[in-house]
């Protein structure tokens, strides 16, 4: 079967009067986050695709590269079809944030997507291969907001006072958690120029927003869509409803929504999670409900305490030698009883909600499968 970048084959020669736009094109908006257009597309202004494509290529060349853990290849093969097509090829971009901040704590991406059909699309970037990205993530679950979060809500605010056109926003993973937020946390005259909020496998919040007046005057437009096998946009808690789509990939892989399979101009639906994505999900849930904020502050700080202390700061720094030496800084702080107590407790805690939650959830998985076999 298909997916995003297919999509863009089949219907490139259509425009957005046409067809218009829709939850596949929104992937697609949501994956230009995922290229480095620092120095390129304006802080305050705007460029063409096109040329944005042309700058970018000059500096980094035109072939996929992995970006980052969760930021897979496929973003440069996207565009270079896009400028082939008459739906995309007009895109314009502008306004291009991306900021790390070691001493805030703080990873935070954004751009604005002028799309021919008179709408504006303000894209938030997920998780890249940073420490300090790595960290704010772990953070969403002990505070109750982060600073990217603040700087999304900021960077709506400023693309809707600049913009009169309507508005849709959206982001995957992280960045669909930060739609959410700054939809929520907009102004009321903000909220009601927006068409949709995306969410695309984006983690949930560390308490249920369902109850606050902003977020009830967007629920109706966010549009959360989650993998089959998600194992990010199932973390933390959640208030919206959600679509199931199928992936061709398993586990984290399956969070590349080039993995998602697409019909015409939709995701394929799927009618459940599978057996292990909600076992995954209800022990994680269970086990963060069982641990105070300050808990998973101090199992957050003690984790990345020892990957810090090695100098590293992405993913990709963390060569076999720093790994190691993250493991001996781990074990020096393992040495202190109170520690090694806390961890203890809590690992044992996770392995007690995983095994209540496969209990709880075999009945059920058994039958959905003889009812496959029987078909």
């Amino acid at each position: 079967m298909a997916n995003a970048i297919d999509y863009i084959d089949w219907r490139g020669d259509l425009s957005f009067d046409v067809s218009p736009f829709n939850e596949v094109d929104n992937l697609l908006l949501c994956r230009l986050t995922s290229l480095d257009f620092t120095g390129i597309v304006p802080a305050d202004g705007e460029m063409p695709l096109a040329e944005a494509a042309r700058l970018y290529f000059e500096r980094y060349g035109d072939e996929d590269r992995r970006l980052g853990v969760l930021l897979a290849p496929g973003s440069v093969t996207m565009v270079k079809r896009m400028l082939q097509s008459a739906r995309f090829s007009r895109l314009v971009l502008a306004d291009y944030e991306n900021r790390v901040d070691e001493r805030r704590e703080l990873q935070f991406c954004a751009v604005t997507v002028l799309v021919p059909d008179g709408t504006a699309f303000v894209a938030f970037r997920g998780t890249d291969d940073t420490l300090v990205a790595w960290k704010e993530d772990f953070y969403m679950g002990s505070m109750r907001t982060v600073p990217a979060q603040e700087e999304a809500a900021a960077y709506l605010c400023r693309a809707a006072w600049r913009y009169e056109q309507p508005l849709r926003v959206g982001g995957h993973s992280k960045g669909g958690n930060l739609s959410v937020y700054a939809a929520m946390s907009a102004p009321e005259e903000v909220q009601a120029r927006l068409l949709d909020v995306y969410n695309n496998d984006g983690p949930g919040f560390r308490d249920s927003v369902g109850g606050t007046e902003g977020y009830r005057r967007v629920k109706e437009r966010i549009h959360t869509i989650l993998p089959q096998y998600s194992l990010v946009g199932v973390l933390l808690k959640t208030d919206d409803d959600f679509e199931i789509v199928e992936s061709c990939e398993t586990g984290i892989s399956a969070h590349n929504g080039f993995t998602w399979q697409v019909k015409g101009r939709r995701f394929v639906r799927c009618a459940d999670f599978p057996f292990r994505t909600r076992v995954f999900s209800e022990a994680m849930r269970g086990w963060t409900e069982d641990l105070s904020y300050d808990e998973r502050r101090e199992l957050t700080n003690l984790f990345f305490g020892a990957l810090e202390s090695t100098g590293a700061r992405t993913l990709t720094d963390l060569t076999a030698q720093k790994l190691r030496k993250a493991a001996a800084v781990t074990r020096e702080l393992l040495s202190r009883e109170e520690n090694r107590a806390m961890l203890a407790d809590k690992f044992e805690l996770l392995l007690r909600e995983y095994i209540a939650s496969a209990k709880k959830e075999l009945p059920r998985g058994r039958m959905r499968v003889k009812r496959g076999r029987d078909r």
